[in-house]
């Protein structure tokens, strides 16, 4: 009995083990790394765009996360651990560095040059103390034309904590889109939409934390989606025919300009062959897709595609590919593939043919003797 007692615990101190190092490990990989950035003078709302060797991005849409300032003309930001590249731009991604590496899990700090050049340190490079990592939501508005500015007022019910310093609140800036947005902190579950520098607003807004579109019309009342209003649209196939040396082909898709992407990296999701066709099903809302092969080493260029329509794209090389939204009439190279085939079909029966002749000669002999 004793023996049993001391099988079972020790079963259970190597359960209890394994549930915390695997604990540890899953809260390891969503930590979140800041990164610092200094840049040269006329980058305005310097953002940060980060990715993994493997291609994961850590933000949905170029450019990124926008950064925050600290003191000494220093900006901040955080990223998840398994970043290891870092490209900072400005002024609405007019400006950028090159592809920065940077070790995974390191607090750095990146000093921009007015030539777009950067170093990189982990030692801290300002007196700045960073302010601990906030997990944030966006927040988009679609506002009435006669709002010359838009801000944002964010608290916690029924503590009346506010996520801002002060009313109108956070400025949200204006995307190509027409809608504007800003970022609140997770734990606020009530927001107001203002306009003209707080003289304008809508009733308090309950919400759930989470990312949302508020559309609110000439008489302050408003409308709550989860959704994005302008990407409900159903899903798309897209059909490719790649050129033969091009193995394993994929597709990677987004909407452009506001840069969000379809697929979370690089080189996207594989294509499957379907008849003469390789295929995909995309999200409707997108609007530019690049076909890739061979691990994403070959690519074609960036092709525009209508929204919401299913795409054929015949690519003869990485230079020259055609779009369509009907299946084309005929493709060379379909067509040259079914004449390699049938070559290859024509030479394996004549080897065939003349291997059922040598048998039956052999046969033949054989009987003569």
């Amino acid at each position: 009995m004793k023996k049993a007692l001391a099988i079972l615990f020790a079963v259970s101190l190597c359960i209890s083990s394994l549930y915390t190092v695997a604990f540890a490990e899953e809260e390891k990989s969503n930590e979140m790394i800041p990164v610092c950035v200094s840049v040269p003078e006329g980058w305005d709302a310097p953002c940060c765009w980060a990715w993994a060797d493997d291609g994961t991005n850590a933000f949905e849409a170029w450019p990124g996360e926008q950064l925050e300032p600290l003191d000494d003309g220093w900006y901040y930001t955080y990223v998840p651990r398994f970043v290891q590249n870092i490209i900072v731009n400005a002024s609405e991604a007019s400006v950028q560095t090159e592809g920065i590496a940077v070790e995974a899990g390191k607090a750095v700090w990146i000093t921009v040059a007015d030539d777009a050049t950067a170093s990189v340190s982990y030692e801290a490079q300002s007196m700045a103390e960073v302010p601990e990592y906030v997990e944030k939501f966006t927040v988009h508005a679609y506002v009435p034309l006669t709002w010359k500015s838009v801000n944002l007022w964010a608290w916690s019910a029924p503590d009346g904590t506010n996520a801002f310093a002060a009313w109108p609140g956070q400025a949200m800036d204006e995307g190509e889109d027409g809608w504007f947005t800003a970022k609140a902190p997770t734990w606020v579950n009530s927001v107001i939409v203002n306009g003209n520098e707080g003289t304008v607003q809508t009733a308090d807004i309950s919400i759930e934390g989470k990312e949302l579109w508020i559309t609110v019309y000439e008489d302050l009342s408003y409308e709550l989606s989860d959704t994005d209003p302008n990407k409900t649209a159903e899903n798309i196939t897209v059909r490719a025919q790649v050129p033969s040396d091009w193995s394993a082909p994929c597709c990677w898709a987004w909407s452009a300009p506001d840069g969000t992407n379809a697929f979370s990296s690089w080189p996207g999701e594989a294509l499957t062959m379907d008849g003469d066709w390789y295929t995909i099903e995309v999200p409707g809302w997108i609007n530019s897709v690049i076909i890739n092969a061979n691990e994403g080493s070959v690519q074609t260029a960036d092709l525009s595609v209508e929204v919401g329509k299913d795409v054929w794209i015949v690519v003869s090389d990485a230079e020259n590919a055609t779009v369509s939204y009907e299946e084309p009439a005929g493709s060379k190279i379909v067509a040259a593939e079914k004449d390699n085939t049938v070559l290859i079909v024509c030479v394996a029966l004549a080897v065939a043919a003349a291997a059922a002749v040598a048998v039956v000669v052999v046969v033949k002999k054989k009987k003569a003797k």
